[in-house]
């Protein structure tokens, strides 16, 4: 296959395969969407389920909807949680040790540094039952739950762009890497079980020397991954040939 020539640029190469993934796990794709950058957006999540699948966690679709399991993803922060899917996410140890996590698409983070402050990357993983809700008069005049995690219990999460990087843009996801893991900043990482992929920006046009220059230091920095070329080699995150190259948080 031509690496110059993507079969995933077209809407229905993403949309098939959007909902082979789903169909594996028993569910189906309900929602449409029109742009490019959305149906991007759908497929990286799939992707970092995935990478959890390479990773020796068993994954499940959950919160399905309907007769025909539609797996409603969150299409904007704005989304009510209580009515979208996600997939939880369980590693089992010896003696009969299990960490369970929810991978979520477009959900509000709580910042580590101001309790007013909100994030919101396109997934995070987050521990079980984690989510909590207040209301703001701000918001909806107080009247409509703001649903958030705090970004404590917040163990990984992954932003993703449609575009030809920039310098500048993919040095801009630091600053979301400093309001959730702050710690990272400092180079302070989990030693602990279970494993994770480190914060991820995930692009996919393709950068040239400098932003490879850019995704190395970042990577070495503060375990940040970032993606580039999706469209080009689009199994980066869980392909298993690739997993020594993915920065990593936490052990087994």
């Amino acid at each position: 296959m031509s690496k110059s020539k993507s079969p995933f640029k077209a809407n229905s190469a993403l949309r098939k395969q959007i909902e082979g993934f789903l169909a594996t796990h028993g569910a189906t794709l309900a929602q449409e969407a029109k742009r490019t950058s959305m149906f991007f957006e759908l497929a990286a999540y799939n992707d970092v389920v995935q990478y959890y699948e390479t990773n020796g966690y068993a994954v499940k679709p959950e919160n399905l909807r309907g007769t025909t399991s539609d797996f409603v993803y969150a299409l904007s922060p704005n989304a009510k949680a209580a009515k979208c899917s996600y997939f939880s996410a369980t590693k089992n140890y010896n003696k009969g040790v299990a960490h369970e996590f929810e991978i979520r698409h477009n959900l509000r983070v709580r910042s580590a540094h101001d309790t007013e402050i909100f994030v919101a990357p396109d997934y995070v993983v987050i521990d079980k039952e984690a989510l909590q809700s207040t209301r703001f008069p701000h918001y909806y005049n107080g009247k409509v739950d703001y649903v958030f995690v705090a970004a404590e219990q917040v163990r990984t999460f992954a932003e993703t762009k449609h575009y030809m990087p920039s310098p500048e843009l993919v040095l801009n996801f630091v600053g979301i890497v400093n309001e959730i893991k702050p710690a990272f900043i400092r180079g302070e990482f989990p030693e602990k079980r279970p494993k994770h992929c480190g914060p991820s920006l995930i692009i996919s046009g393709v950068g040239n020397v400098h932003l490879r220059k850019i995704k190395d230091s970042l990577a070495d920095r503060y375990r940040i991954n970032v993606f580039l070329g999706l469209f080009q080699y689009p199994s980066q995150l869980y392909s298993k040939g690739n997993q020594a190259n993915i920065k990593k948080i936490g052990t087994e």
